[in-house]
């Protein structure tokens, strides 16, 4: 559907008229050549109609693939969903990204079957040296930016575990700086979860169990927002530190996150977990 198409069944399902649309943003006569799609809007009319409204632009996009994300959003939106590593869907994301490549070039989706591959990379041998040669050209890429935006800090998020712990520091404070522009905005509280996650366990894996810790807690206290799977995570990671830690009450926190994932049916994650747990009490069993 074309968006003048789109813009005229919203505005008649709300019951304006293209007077009352248009009204101090562009004439009723432009404003009716854009539903009639003879004329374009530019971006700041384009938002400010999309105000008056009272839908996002996002939405308009949405409903004008026919109420459906476009083939490059639904990869991204599919790869960004990912909240731990999982092969499987890797693959597919990968696979789908490279059909699309074949039909044009694109700066994102090239991106994203560099970081599919990376995190094969790791899944199946942990060559972090193999996966950062892999994602060289996007860390050069955002290193050099003096901001950054939603769409860098959420690739930011997926690379940085593949670094150095000092660098992945040096980054996340970098992150959770500019995120405080985006206190408001909905989407921050979720990248917030997905960078304490990856964090926690680059802290368990450097044995820096109290820092580990403090930031899975921290975050726990933001629990009512979490969606299930951050929660379960956390959930996992806290009874983890406490093991190492030999802090009371880990065997709590196992149970809350068992509950969660299976109410859920979340066996593969809740599989993970429990191995992750495992491999790690034994290592510092060990130490």
């Amino acid at each position: 559907m074309e968006l003048g198409q789109v813009l005229k069944e919203i505005r008649l399902n709300r019951g304006h008229s293209q007077l009352n649309v248009a009204h101090k943003i562009i004439s009723q006569g432009v404003y009716s050549k854009v539903e009639a799609g003879t004329r374009d809007l530019d971006a700041v009319g384009f938002l400010k109609i999309a105000n008056r409204l009272n839908v996002t632009p996002d939405e308009i996009e949405f409903i004008s693939n026919g109420y459906n994300y476009n083939e490059k959003q639904q990869i991204l939106n599919e790869f960004f969903q990912l909240n731990y590593n999982d092969p499987e869907r890797l693959k597919k994301i990968k696979t789908k990204a490279m059909d699309y490549l074949k039909q044009g070039d694109d700066l994102e989706l090239r991106e994203i079957h560099l970081l599919c591959d990376a995190l094969l990379v790791v899944s199946d041998s942990e060559d972090f040296n193999r996966a950062r040669e892999l994602i060289e050209p996007i860390w050069r890429r955002l290193k050099k930016y003096d901001q950054w935006y939603l769409y860098d800090i959420r690739l930011i998020n997926t690379i940085l575990f593949m670094y150095p712990l000092d660098t992945t520091i040096a980054f996340s404070q970098r992150v959770l700086e500019r995120l405080k522009d985006y206190e408001k905005h909905e989407k921050v509280d979720q990248l917030k979860d997905i960078y304490n996650i990856n964090l926690s366990l680059l802290l368990i894996k450097a044995e820096r169990y109290e820092e580990a810790l403090e930031v899975v807690e921290e975050r726990l206290e933001n629990r009512k927002r979490m969606n299930y799977t951050m929660l379960a995570l956390h959930l996992g990671r806290r009874a983890l530190c406490k093991k190492l830690l030999h802090i009371p009450g880990y065997e709590e926190d196992q149970v809350l996150m068992r509950y969660v994932l299976e109410a859920y049916e979340a066996h593969d994650l809740l599989k993970r977990l429990e191995e992750e747990f495992e491999q790690y009490t034994i290592e510092g069993t060990q130490v």
